[in-house]
Protein backbone atom coordinates (compact mmCIF):
# COMPACT_ATOMS: atom_id res chain seq x y z
CA UNK A 1 0.00 0.00 0.00
CA UNK A 2 1.52 3.49 -0.76
CA UNK A 3 2.73 5.81 1.88
CA UNK A 4 0.41 8.42 0.92
CA UNK A 5 -2.61 6.59 0.87
CA UNK A 6 -1.71 4.65 4.41
CA UNK A 7 -1.99 8.08 5.47
CA UNK A 8 -4.77 9.02 4.13
CA UNK A 9 -6.56 6.05 6.28
CA UNK A 10 -4.77 6.90 8.93
CA UNK A 11 -6.26 10.58 9.02
CA UNK A 12 -9.76 9.24 8.09
CA UNK A 13 -9.52 7.01 10.98
CA UNK A 14 -8.37 9.46 13.59
CA UNK A 15 -10.28 12.16 12.71
CA UNK A 16 -13.51 9.79 13.05
CA UNK A 17 -12.50 8.67 15.89
CA UNK A 18 -11.84 11.61 17.70
CA UNK A 19 -15.67 12.77 16.43
CA UNK A 20 -17.00 9.62 18.00
CA UNK A 21 -14.83 8.46 21.23
CA UNK A 22 -16.32 10.33 23.79
CA UNK A 23 -19.92 9.45 23.21
CA UNK A 24 -18.91 5.76 22.27
CA UNK A 25 -16.99 5.89 25.58
CA UNK A 26 -19.70 6.46 27.26
CA UNK A 27 -21.90 3.66 25.41
CA UNK A 28 -19.54 0.83 25.95
CA UNK A 29 -19.16 1.47 29.57
CA UNK A 30 -22.66 1.88 30.21
CA UNK A 31 -23.18 -0.63 27.51
CA UNK A 32 -21.07 -3.00 29.76
CA UNK A 33 -23.39 -2.62 32.94
CA UNK A 34 -26.29 -3.51 31.15
CA UNK A 35 -25.52 -6.95 30.23
CA UNK A 36 -26.64 -7.61 33.73
CA UNK A 37 -29.53 -5.38 33.51
CA UNK A 38 -31.09 -8.19 36.02
CA UNK A 39 -28.52 -7.97 38.30
CA UNK A 40 -28.93 -4.75 38.26
CA UNK A 41 -32.79 -4.41 38.98
CA UNK A 42 -32.49 -6.79 41.52
CA UNK A 43 -29.62 -4.85 43.51
CA UNK A 44 -31.78 -2.04 42.66
CA UNK A 45 -35.24 -3.26 44.35
CA UNK A 46 -33.54 -5.16 47.31
CA UNK A 47 -35.93 -5.75 50.12
CA UNK A 48 -35.39 -7.49 52.79
CA UNK A 49 -38.24 -9.67 52.22
CA UNK A 50 -38.19 -10.63 49.01
CA UNK A 51 -41.20 -10.89 46.64
CA UNK A 52 -43.11 -14.30 46.78
CA UNK A 53 -43.89 -15.79 43.40
CA UNK A 54 -47.46 -15.66 42.10
CA UNK A 55 -50.15 -17.62 40.49
CA UNK A 56 -52.03 -16.17 37.28
CA UNK A 57 -54.81 -15.77 39.28
CA UNK A 58 -53.14 -13.42 41.12
CA UNK A 59 -52.08 -11.75 38.09
CA UNK A 60 -55.70 -11.43 37.01
CA UNK A 61 -56.56 -9.56 40.01
CA UNK A 62 -53.64 -7.19 39.47
CA UNK A 63 -54.01 -6.37 36.13
CA UNK A 64 -58.13 -5.99 36.95
CA UNK A 65 -57.62 -3.60 40.44
CA UNK A 66 -54.91 -1.78 37.93
CA UNK A 67 -57.37 -0.63 35.32
CA UNK A 68 -60.34 0.18 37.77
CA UNK A 69 -57.33 2.86 39.50
CA UNK A 70 -56.05 3.68 36.20
CA UNK A 71 -59.25 3.59 33.40
CA UNK A 72 -56.42 5.02 30.88
CA UNK A 73 -54.08 1.86 30.90
CA UNK A 74 -56.79 0.11 28.83
CA UNK A 75 -55.91 1.47 25.77
CA UNK A 76 -52.18 -0.03 26.11
CA UNK A 77 -51.15 -1.97 29.15
CA UNK A 78 -48.41 -4.45 29.52
CA UNK A 79 -48.41 -7.17 32.21
CA UNK A 80 -45.16 -8.88 33.23
CA UNK A 81 -45.37 -11.88 34.80
CA UNK A 82 -43.92 -13.49 37.68
CA UNK A 83 -40.66 -15.71 37.23
CA UNK A 84 -38.26 -17.52 39.12
CA UNK A 85 -35.49 -14.76 38.69
CA UNK A 86 -37.55 -11.83 39.72
CA UNK A 87 -40.81 -13.11 41.42
CA UNK A 88 -44.05 -10.88 41.82
CA UNK A 89 -46.52 -9.38 38.69
CA UNK A 90 -45.98 -6.11 37.55
CA UNK A 91 -48.41 -3.79 35.25
CA UNK A 92 -46.84 -1.23 33.69
CA UNK A 93 -48.25 2.02 31.21
CA UNK A 94 -46.90 4.89 30.01
CA UNK A 95 -49.15 7.83 30.19
CA UNK A 96 -48.84 10.67 27.73
CA UNK A 97 -48.99 14.05 29.35
CA UNK A 98 -49.71 17.40 27.58
CA UNK A 99 -46.35 18.14 26.50
CA UNK A 100 -46.15 15.04 24.76
CA UNK A 101 -44.08 13.33 27.61
CA UNK A 102 -44.43 9.90 29.12
CA UNK A 103 -45.35 9.49 32.82
CA UNK A 104 -44.74 5.71 33.79
CA UNK A 105 -47.25 3.86 36.20
CA UNK A 106 -46.39 1.08 37.61
CA UNK A 107 -48.45 -1.50 40.12
CA UNK A 108 -47.84 -4.88 41.99
CA UNK A 109 -49.81 -6.61 44.30
CA UNK A 110 -49.30 -7.02 47.60
CA UNK A 111 -49.39 -9.76 49.63
CA UNK A 112 -53.24 -8.70 51.23
CA UNK A 113 -54.20 -8.73 47.82
CA UNK A 114 -54.41 -5.21 48.19
CA UNK A 115 -53.10 -3.05 44.83
CA UNK A 116 -49.45 -1.73 45.54
CA UNK A 117 -50.26 2.15 44.03
CA UNK A 118 -46.93 3.90 45.29
CA UNK A 119 -44.62 1.12 43.39
CA UNK A 120 -40.74 1.86 43.82
CA UNK A 121 -39.37 4.32 41.17
CA UNK A 122 -36.21 2.83 41.51
CA UNK A 123 -34.56 2.23 37.66
CA UNK A 124 -31.52 2.49 38.01
CA UNK A 125 -31.14 -0.21 35.31
CA UNK A 126 -33.60 1.40 33.20
CA UNK A 127 -31.14 5.24 33.31
CA UNK A 128 -28.06 3.34 32.70
CA UNK A 129 -29.83 1.75 29.58
CA UNK A 130 -30.97 4.87 28.62
CA UNK A 131 -27.19 6.20 28.91
CA UNK A 132 -26.04 3.36 26.94
CA UNK A 133 -28.11 4.70 24.21
CA UNK A 134 -28.07 8.44 24.58
CA UNK A 135 -24.92 9.17 26.00
CA UNK A 136 -26.57 11.78 28.23
CA UNK A 137 -28.72 13.17 25.46
CA UNK A 138 -32.15 13.97 25.77
CA UNK A 139 -34.34 10.77 24.72
CA UNK A 140 -35.91 12.94 21.70
CA UNK A 141 -32.62 12.98 19.91
CA UNK A 142 -29.94 11.08 21.46
CA UNK A 143 -30.58 7.81 19.91
CA UNK A 144 -30.32 9.43 16.48
CA UNK A 145 -27.43 10.91 17.14
CA UNK A 146 -25.38 7.94 18.67
CA UNK A 147 -26.76 6.30 15.34
CA UNK A 148 -25.11 8.65 13.30
CA UNK A 149 -22.15 8.61 15.86
CA UNK A 150 -22.18 4.47 15.39
CA UNK A 151 -21.63 4.81 11.73
CA UNK A 152 -18.60 6.87 11.59
CA UNK A 153 -17.91 4.35 14.30
CA UNK A 154 -17.92 2.23 11.66
CA UNK A 155 -15.63 4.07 9.28
CA UNK A 156 -12.87 4.64 11.97
CA UNK A 157 -13.24 0.26 12.41
CA UNK A 158 -12.18 -0.01 8.43
CA UNK A 159 -9.83 2.43 8.28
CA UNK A 160 -7.84 1.38 11.46
CA UNK A 161 -7.77 -1.91 10.19
CA UNK A 162 -6.67 -0.84 7.15
CA UNK A 163 -4.17 0.95 8.79
CA UNK A 164 -2.90 -1.92 10.61
CA UNK A 165 -2.98 -4.75 7.88
CA UNK A 166 0.53 -3.97 6.77
CA UNK A 167 2.14 -5.52 9.38
CA UNK A 168 -0.76 -7.62 10.93
CA UNK A 169 1.39 -10.42 11.49
CA UNK A 170 4.36 -8.46 13.28
CA UNK A 171 2.46 -6.30 15.19
CA UNK A 172 -0.57 -7.94 16.70
CA UNK A 173 0.36 -9.47 19.65
CA UNK A 174 3.90 -7.29 20.73
CA UNK A 175 2.88 -5.06 23.62
CA UNK A 176 5.89 -2.90 24.58
CA UNK A 177 6.07 -1.11 28.16
CA UNK A 178 8.68 0.93 28.87
CA UNK A 179 9.70 4.91 29.08
CA UNK A 180 8.15 5.55 25.58
CA UNK A 181 4.31 5.88 26.87
CA UNK A 182 3.07 6.49 23.42
CA UNK A 183 3.85 3.28 22.01
CA UNK A 184 2.97 1.29 24.80
CA UNK A 185 -0.60 2.98 24.50
CA UNK A 186 -0.41 2.64 20.35
CA UNK A 187 0.75 -1.69 20.79
CA UNK A 188 -2.32 -1.63 23.74
CA UNK A 189 -4.77 0.05 21.21
CA UNK A 190 -3.87 -1.79 18.01
CA UNK A 191 -4.20 -4.68 20.02
CA UNK A 192 -6.97 -4.48 21.73
CA UNK A 193 -9.35 -3.18 18.42
CA UNK A 194 -8.30 -6.31 16.45
CA UNK A 195 -8.87 -8.94 18.50
CA UNK A 196 -11.94 -7.16 19.33
CA UNK A 197 -12.71 -6.19 15.63
CA UNK A 198 -15.34 -9.25 14.86
CA UNK A 199 -17.80 -8.08 17.78
CA UNK A 200 -17.26 -3.79 17.35
CA UNK A 201 -18.23 -4.61 13.82
CA UNK A 202 -21.48 -6.35 14.61
CA UNK A 203 -21.71 -3.86 17.23
CA UNK A 204 -21.44 -0.77 14.87
CA UNK A 205 -23.97 -2.59 12.39
CA UNK A 206 -26.28 -3.25 14.75
CA UNK A 207 -26.44 -0.06 16.77
CA UNK A 208 -26.77 1.88 13.54
CA UNK A 209 -29.68 -0.43 12.53
CA UNK A 210 -31.56 -0.12 15.27
CA UNK A 211 -30.76 3.75 15.59
CA UNK A 212 -31.22 5.19 12.67
CA UNK A 213 -32.71 2.04 10.30
CA UNK A 214 -36.13 3.96 10.13
CA UNK A 215 -34.22 6.63 8.31
CA UNK A 216 -32.49 4.25 5.80
CA UNK A 217 -36.07 2.34 4.96
CA UNK A 218 -37.51 6.10 4.23
CA UNK A 219 -36.11 6.62 0.91
CA UNK A 220 -38.29 2.42 0.20
CA UNK A 221 -41.32 3.73 1.78
CA UNK A 222 -41.96 7.01 -0.50
CA UNK A 223 -39.90 5.82 -3.67
CA UNK A 224 -40.44 2.21 -3.91
CA UNK A 225 -43.58 0.46 -2.12
CA UNK A 226 -47.02 2.10 -2.76
CA UNK A 227 -47.79 0.25 0.52
CA UNK A 228 -47.18 0.86 4.08
CA UNK A 229 -43.64 -0.64 4.44
CA UNK A 230 -44.20 -1.33 8.44
CA UNK A 231 -47.10 -3.71 7.00
CA UNK A 232 -44.94 -5.17 4.70
CA UNK A 233 -41.77 -5.95 7.03
CA UNK A 234 -43.80 -6.52 9.94
CA UNK A 235 -44.92 -9.58 10.39
CA UNK A 236 -41.61 -10.46 9.55
CA UNK A 237 -39.91 -8.75 12.54
CA UNK A 238 -42.59 -9.40 15.09
CA UNK A 239 -43.74 -5.35 14.93
CA UNK A 240 -48.07 -6.49 14.09
CA UNK A 241 -50.43 -3.45 14.02
CA UNK A 242 -52.74 -4.79 16.55
CA UNK A 243 -56.75 -4.47 15.65
CA UNK A 244 -58.96 -2.02 14.66
CA UNK A 245 -61.17 -1.28 17.75
CA UNK A 246 -65.00 -1.98 16.75
CA UNK A 247 -66.62 0.43 20.17
CA UNK A 248 -68.05 -2.94 21.31
CA UNK A 249 -67.76 -3.60 24.76
CA UNK A 250 -66.97 -7.31 25.68
CA UNK A 251 -64.13 -8.77 28.37
CA UNK A 252 -61.34 -10.20 27.80
CA UNK A 253 -60.18 -13.67 28.31
CA UNK A 254 -58.48 -14.32 31.94
CA UNK A 255 -54.64 -14.56 31.73
CA UNK A 256 -54.70 -18.37 32.24
CA UNK A 257 -56.66 -19.17 29.53
CA UNK A 258 -54.62 -16.53 27.44
CA UNK A 259 -51.19 -18.29 27.67
CA UNK A 260 -52.66 -21.71 27.81
CA UNK A 261 -54.01 -20.80 24.13
CA UNK A 262 -50.69 -19.04 23.45
CA UNK A 263 -49.08 -22.69 23.96
CA UNK A 264 -51.62 -24.41 22.09
CA UNK A 265 -50.75 -21.87 19.55
CA UNK A 266 -46.64 -22.32 19.90
CA UNK A 267 -46.05 -25.67 22.11
CA UNK A 268 -42.62 -24.72 24.26
CA UNK A 269 -43.03 -20.67 24.61
CA UNK A 270 -42.65 -19.59 27.83
CA UNK A 271 -44.57 -16.74 28.11
CA UNK A 272 -43.39 -13.38 30.24
CA UNK A 273 -45.08 -10.63 28.96
CA UNK A 274 -48.93 -10.02 27.77
CA UNK A 275 -49.01 -6.74 25.92
CA UNK A 276 -52.82 -5.80 25.73
CA UNK A 277 -54.57 -3.07 23.77
CA UNK A 278 -57.73 -2.07 24.02
CA UNK A 279 -58.88 -3.63 27.10
CA UNK A 280 -62.98 -3.83 27.02
CA UNK A 281 -63.48 -3.63 23.27
CA UNK A 282 -64.41 -6.44 21.03
CA UNK A 283 -61.00 -6.79 19.35
CA UNK A 284 -58.99 -6.10 22.30
CA UNK A 285 -55.37 -7.03 21.06
CA UNK A 286 -53.09 -9.29 22.98
CA UNK A 287 -49.70 -10.07 22.05
CA UNK A 288 -47.67 -12.78 24.17
CA UNK A 289 -44.43 -12.30 24.51
CA UNK A 290 -41.77 -15.08 25.77
CA UNK A 291 -38.70 -17.12 25.51
CA UNK A 292 -38.40 -20.61 23.02
CA UNK A 293 -35.94 -22.66 21.85
CA UNK A 294 -35.44 -21.68 18.06
CA UNK A 295 -32.34 -22.82 17.11
CA UNK A 296 -31.18 -19.72 16.55
CA UNK A 297 -29.67 -16.77 17.89
CA UNK A 298 -32.84 -15.18 18.68
CA UNK A 299 -34.74 -16.80 21.49
CA UNK A 300 -38.06 -14.72 21.60
CA UNK A 301 -41.58 -15.83 19.88
CA UNK A 302 -45.01 -13.45 19.98
CA UNK A 303 -48.35 -14.80 19.88
CA UNK A 304 -50.76 -12.32 19.21
CA UNK A 305 -54.59 -13.18 19.35
CA UNK A 306 -57.58 -11.89 20.20
CA UNK A 307 -58.43 -11.19 23.50
CA UNK A 308 -61.51 -11.42 23.71
CA UNK A 309 -62.06 -14.38 21.82
CA UNK A 310 -59.16 -16.27 21.75
CA UNK A 311 -58.50 -16.46 17.94
CA UNK A 312 -54.84 -16.49 17.34
CA UNK A 313 -54.30 -14.10 13.51
CA UNK A 314 -50.67 -14.72 13.88
CA UNK A 315 -47.53 -16.32 15.69
CA UNK A 316 -43.88 -14.64 15.17
CA UNK A 317 -41.94 -17.78 15.39
CA UNK A 318 -37.86 -17.39 15.11
CA UNK A 319 -37.69 -21.02 13.76
CA UNK A 320 -40.11 -20.29 11.19
CA UNK A 321 -38.73 -16.94 9.99
CA UNK A 322 -37.67 -15.81 6.54
CA UNK A 323 -34.23 -16.09 6.24
CA UNK A 324 -34.27 -11.71 6.58
CA UNK A 325 -36.18 -12.00 9.82
CA UNK A 326 -33.62 -14.56 10.75
CA UNK A 327 -31.11 -12.50 9.86
CA UNK A 328 -32.23 -8.78 11.40
CA UNK A 329 -33.28 -10.90 14.70
CA UNK A 330 -29.86 -12.24 14.49
CA UNK A 331 -27.83 -8.84 14.94
CA UNK A 332 -30.63 -8.01 17.31
CA UNK A 333 -29.84 -10.73 19.27
CA UNK A 334 -26.05 -10.60 18.98
CA UNK A 335 -26.48 -6.67 20.25
CA UNK A 336 -28.26 -7.74 23.63
CA UNK A 337 -26.40 -10.99 24.52
CA UNK A 338 -29.57 -12.70 24.46
CA UNK A 339 -28.18 -15.91 23.61
CA UNK A 340 -25.22 -18.20 26.07
CA UNK A 341 -26.35 -17.66 29.44
CA UNK A 342 -23.48 -16.20 31.82
CA UNK A 343 -20.95 -16.81 30.03
CA UNK A 344 -21.91 -14.78 26.99
CA UNK A 345 -22.45 -11.84 28.98
CA UNK A 346 -19.18 -11.75 31.03
CA UNK A 347 -17.53 -11.99 27.68
CA UNK A 348 -19.39 -8.67 26.42
CA UNK A 349 -18.94 -7.95 29.84
CA UNK A 350 -15.24 -7.22 29.26
CA UNK A 351 -15.31 -6.42 25.57
CA UNK A 352 -17.49 -3.73 26.50
CA UNK A 353 -15.00 -2.76 28.79
CA UNK A 354 -12.26 -2.96 26.57
CA UNK A 355 -14.51 -1.23 23.83
CA UNK A 356 -14.25 2.17 26.17
CA UNK A 357 -10.44 1.89 26.97
CA UNK A 358 -10.32 1.48 22.67
CA UNK A 359 -11.93 5.03 22.82
CA UNK A 360 -9.96 6.68 25.59
CA UNK A 361 -6.70 5.25 24.64
CA UNK A 362 -7.43 6.82 20.92
CA UNK A 363 -7.67 10.31 22.34
CA UNK A 364 -4.56 9.65 24.55
CA UNK A 365 -2.95 8.79 21.13
CA UNK A 366 -3.78 11.85 19.30
CA UNK A 367 -2.91 14.27 22.59
CA UNK A 368 0.29 12.37 22.20
CA UNK A 369 1.29 12.39 18.60
CA UNK A 370 1.13 16.09 18.89
CA UNK A 371 3.27 16.86 21.40
CA UNK A 372 5.92 19.28 20.68
CA UNK A 373 8.91 17.67 21.83
CA UNK A 374 11.33 20.43 22.00
CA UNK A 375 8.80 22.71 23.67
CA UNK A 376 7.54 23.69 27.13
CA UNK A 377 4.06 25.27 25.06
CA UNK A 378 1.73 22.57 23.59
CA UNK A 379 -1.04 23.06 21.43
CA UNK A 380 -4.32 24.32 22.90
CA UNK A 381 -5.89 22.10 21.01
CA UNK A 382 -4.69 19.11 22.62
CA UNK A 383 -4.38 20.32 26.13
CA UNK A 384 -8.47 21.03 25.45
CA UNK A 385 -8.83 17.28 24.39
CA UNK A 386 -7.00 15.96 27.20
CA UNK A 387 -9.12 17.94 29.54
CA UNK A 388 -12.37 16.97 27.92
CA UNK A 389 -11.23 13.37 27.68
CA UNK A 390 -10.55 13.35 31.04
CA UNK A 391 -13.31 14.82 32.07
CA UNK A 392 -16.24 13.09 30.23
CA UNK A 393 -14.62 9.34 30.14
CA UNK A 394 -13.97 9.57 34.38
CA UNK A 395 -16.81 11.52 34.77
CA UNK A 396 -18.62 8.90 33.11
CA UNK A 397 -17.49 6.35 35.78
CA UNK A 398 -17.78 8.42 38.70
CA UNK A 399 -21.24 9.37 37.66
CA UNK A 400 -22.26 5.63 37.28
CA UNK A 401 -21.00 5.22 40.86
CA UNK A 402 -23.13 8.31 42.07
CA UNK A 403 -26.31 6.70 40.87
CA UNK A 404 -25.68 3.69 42.34
CA UNK A 405 -25.05 6.04 45.64
CA UNK A 406 -27.88 7.52 45.40
CA UNK A 407 -30.60 4.78 44.24
CA UNK A 408 -29.99 3.15 47.52
CA UNK A 409 -29.27 6.28 49.35
CA UNK A 410 -32.66 7.35 48.36
CA UNK A 411 -34.57 4.17 48.57
CA UNK A 412 -38.26 4.63 50.12
CA UNK A 413 -38.10 8.38 48.81
CA UNK A 414 -40.38 9.83 46.65
CA UNK A 415 -38.89 11.05 43.18
CA UNK A 416 -36.10 8.07 43.63
CA UNK A 417 -35.34 8.14 40.04
CA UNK A 418 -34.95 11.61 39.36
CA UNK A 419 -32.90 11.89 41.98
CA UNK A 420 -30.49 9.48 40.42
CA UNK A 421 -30.37 10.91 37.69
CA UNK A 422 -29.52 13.54 38.93
CA UNK A 423 -26.67 13.05 41.26
CA UNK A 424 -25.18 10.78 37.74
CA UNK A 425 -25.44 14.34 35.88
CA UNK A 426 -24.62 16.71 38.76
CA UNK A 427 -21.03 14.41 39.00
CA UNK A 428 -20.27 14.45 35.32
CA UNK A 429 -20.75 18.05 34.83
CA UNK A 430 -18.90 18.70 37.90
CA UNK A 431 -16.16 16.28 36.60
CA UNK A 432 -15.42 18.03 33.16
CA UNK A 433 -14.92 21.47 34.91
CA UNK A 434 -13.01 20.52 37.84
CA UNK A 435 -10.33 19.27 34.63
CA UNK A 436 -10.17 22.89 32.99
CA UNK A 437 -10.09 24.34 36.08
CA UNK A 438 -6.72 21.92 36.91
CA UNK A 439 -3.57 21.37 35.75
CA UNK A 440 -4.91 17.82 33.30
CA UNK A 441 -2.86 15.62 35.25
CA UNK A 442 -3.90 16.85 38.59
CA UNK A 443 -7.77 17.12 37.17
CA UNK A 444 -7.07 13.79 36.09
CA UNK A 445 -5.84 11.89 38.92
CA UNK A 446 -8.07 13.81 41.61
CA UNK A 447 -10.85 12.01 39.49
CA UNK A 448 -9.66 8.73 39.36
CA UNK A 449 -9.58 8.96 43.21
CA UNK A 450 -12.80 10.27 43.32
CA UNK A 451 -14.06 7.51 41.19
CA UNK A 452 -12.65 4.88 42.91
CA UNK A 453 -14.05 6.44 46.44
CA UNK A 454 -17.33 6.57 45.31
CA UNK A 455 -17.04 2.99 43.45
CA UNK A 456 -15.61 1.93 46.78
CA UNK A 457 -18.77 3.48 48.89
CA UNK A 458 -21.37 0.99 47.46
CA UNK A 459 -20.35 -2.27 49.11
CA UNK A 460 -20.20 0.12 52.33
CA UNK A 461 -23.34 1.78 51.54
CA UNK A 462 -24.74 -1.34 51.26
CA UNK A 463 -24.23 -3.03 54.50
CA UNK A 464 -24.84 0.29 56.68
CA UNK A 465 -28.29 0.18 54.52
CA UNK A 466 -29.41 -3.45 53.65
CA UNK A 467 -30.52 -5.62 57.24
CA UNK A 468 -29.19 -8.61 55.99
CA UNK A 469 -25.53 -8.97 54.77
CA UNK A 470 -25.08 -10.72 51.66
CA UNK A 471 -22.05 -13.06 52.76
CA UNK A 472 -24.04 -15.72 54.05
CA UNK A 473 -26.27 -16.63 51.35
CA UNK A 474 -23.78 -16.78 48.37
CA UNK A 475 -26.00 -18.73 45.92
CA UNK A 476 -29.37 -17.58 47.97
CA UNK A 477 -31.13 -14.60 47.08
CA UNK A 478 -28.36 -12.67 47.82
CA UNK A 479 -26.34 -13.40 44.90
CA UNK A 480 -26.76 -10.30 42.66
CA UNK A 481 -26.23 -8.25 45.73
CA UNK A 482 -22.82 -10.04 45.84
CA UNK A 483 -22.21 -9.86 42.74
CA UNK A 484 -22.51 -6.18 42.06
CA UNK A 485 -20.55 -5.45 45.59
CA UNK A 486 -18.02 -7.64 44.94
CA UNK A 487 -17.59 -6.29 40.91
CA UNK A 488 -17.32 -2.24 43.12
CA UNK A 489 -15.12 -3.67 45.31
CA UNK A 490 -12.75 -4.65 42.26
CA UNK A 491 -13.73 -2.02 39.97
CA UNK A 492 -11.93 0.65 43.21
CA UNK A 493 -8.97 -0.92 43.40
CA UNK A 494 -8.45 -0.75 39.55
CA UNK A 495 -9.39 2.84 39.55
CA UNK A 496 -7.22 3.72 42.69
CA UNK A 497 -4.40 2.16 41.11
CA UNK A 498 -4.90 3.61 37.48
CA UNK A 499 -4.96 7.24 40.09
CA UNK A 500 -1.79 6.36 41.45
CA UNK A 501 0.02 5.84 38.17
CA UNK A 502 -1.39 8.98 36.72
CA UNK A 503 0.65 10.80 39.78
CA UNK A 504 3.73 8.93 39.36
CA UNK A 505 3.49 9.78 35.29
CA UNK A 506 2.73 13.37 36.33
CA UNK A 507 6.32 13.60 38.38
CA UNK A 508 8.78 11.03 36.47
CA UNK A 509 6.92 11.48 32.63
CA UNK A 510 8.58 13.93 30.22
CA UNK A 511 8.32 17.78 31.54
CA UNK A 512 6.70 18.82 27.89
CA UNK A 513 3.46 16.17 28.35
CA UNK A 514 0.33 17.67 29.02
CA UNK A 515 0.63 14.47 31.51
CA UNK A 516 3.34 16.21 33.71
CA UNK A 517 2.47 17.57 37.14
CA UNK A 518 5.68 20.55 35.90
CA UNK A 519 4.05 20.90 31.87
CA UNK A 520 3.68 24.87 30.96
CA UNK A 521 0.32 24.64 28.90
CA UNK A 522 -1.27 26.65 26.47
CA UNK A 523 -3.96 27.34 29.19
CA UNK A 524 -3.92 30.72 31.20
CA UNK A 525 -3.06 31.32 34.43
CA UNK A 526 -0.53 28.25 34.80
CA UNK A 527 2.90 28.99 35.94
CA UNK A 528 5.14 28.44 33.05
CA UNK A 529 8.77 25.89 33.54
CA UNK A 530 11.84 24.96 32.00
CA UNK A 531 12.74 21.89 30.16
CA UNK A 532 16.28 21.77 30.35
CA UNK A 533 15.77 17.84 32.39
CA UNK A 534 13.52 16.91 29.26
CA UNK A 535 15.63 18.59 26.43
CA UNK A 536 18.77 16.74 27.95
CA UNK A 537 17.51 13.76 28.21
CA UNK A 538 16.52 13.72 24.36
CA UNK A 539 19.55 14.62 23.66
CA UNK A 540 21.46 12.31 25.26
CA UNK A 541 18.74 9.36 24.45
Amino acid sequence: MKTSTLKTFLDVHTWTGLGSGLALFIAFYTGALTVFWTELDIWDHYRDQPAQHQDFQQAQQLLDQALIEQPGAADAVRLDLSAPDKPGHLVRWFERLEDDSFERHEFRLQAAGTLDTEADDASLANFIYRLHYTAGLPESFGLYVLGIVCVIYGVALVTGLLVFLPNFVRDLFIVRPGRNKKRFWLDTHNVVGVLSLPWHIVFAWSSALLAIGLFVLAPFQYLVFKEDLQVLLGKELGAIEHLEPTGESAPVLPVASIVEVAQRALPGIEPSQLRYDHVGDANATVAVRGRVESGTLYPFATVFMNASSGDVFHIHDPAQASMGSTFYNGLVSLHFATFGGYVTRWLYFVLGLAGAFLFYSGNLLWIESRRKRRSSEQTRGAVFLARLNSGVCIGCIAGVSAAFLASRGFAGIAGRAALTESAYFAVFFLSIAWCYLRPVAAGSRDLLYLAAVLTAAIPLVDLALVDTPPWPEVLGSHWALLMIDALAIFSALALWRMGAAVQRRSQRGESNSVWSADRVSAHPGEPRIRLETSLHSESAG
